[in-house]
């Protein structure tokens, strides 16, 4: 595992479609504890802005639980899209790999929580906050989608099919996600 430093200059890359970046970390095993790390983060820029702006006495169980069940259904729509790419498609994909590139999709839910913020210092009117959390899922749709493309040469159908499944799945068991869509 590397540094907070090094995990944030690869998630930029990996954000900003760095094909180099998607085949070596493809190759590396223990990526997917830097996957985590960054679910982990972006759970809590989502939680952290709620819990500061709400007027709720139990901000521990609220973002310990928050965290948890967000956990839980990234691993839960990685189960989902790894059964239907080597059942459905045939596709012969590790696990392990299909962690790091859904987890560094999912640091980007993390943009949420500076809405969030924003939204708490200056008061942004309510389409414009569904319209940004919008583009920031079809952004994560996108980076997710190039990244099986590039990293296990996926035809564009499979990798669509496979981000948009993730995706579906993380939307509908995932609590603090739901919160905002």
């Amino acid at each position: 595992m590397n540094s907070l430093k090094d995990i944030w200059s690869q998630f930029q890359k990996f954000i900003r479609f760095d094909k180099s970046l998607y085949v070596k970390i493809s190759y590396d095993r223990y990526e997917s504890g830097n996957a985590l790390i960054i679910v982990v983060l972006s759970l809590l820029a989502i939680y952290i802005p709620l819990v500061i702006s709400s007027s709720t006495s139990n901000f521990a169980d609220i973002v310990f639980y928050g965290i948890v069940d967000g956990i839980f259904a990234w691993l839960f729509a990685n189960l989902g899209i790894w059964f239907l790419l080597t059942r459905a498609f045939n596709q012969q994909i590790e696990l392990p790999t299909i962690l790091i590139f859904t987890g560094y999709t999912h640091g980007l839910i993390g943009f949420i929580g500076l809405l969030v913020i924003a939204n708490s210092y200056i008061s942004i009117m309510s389409n414009i906050l569904q319209v940004s959390v919008i583009v920031i899922f079809g952004w994560m749709y996108f980076v997710l989608s190039n990244s099986l493309k590039a990293a296990f040469l996926f035809e564009n159908r499979i990798a669509s099919i496979a981000s948009v499944t993730f995706l579906f799945i993380l939307i509908w068991f995932s609590d603090p996600i739901r919160i905002f869509v």
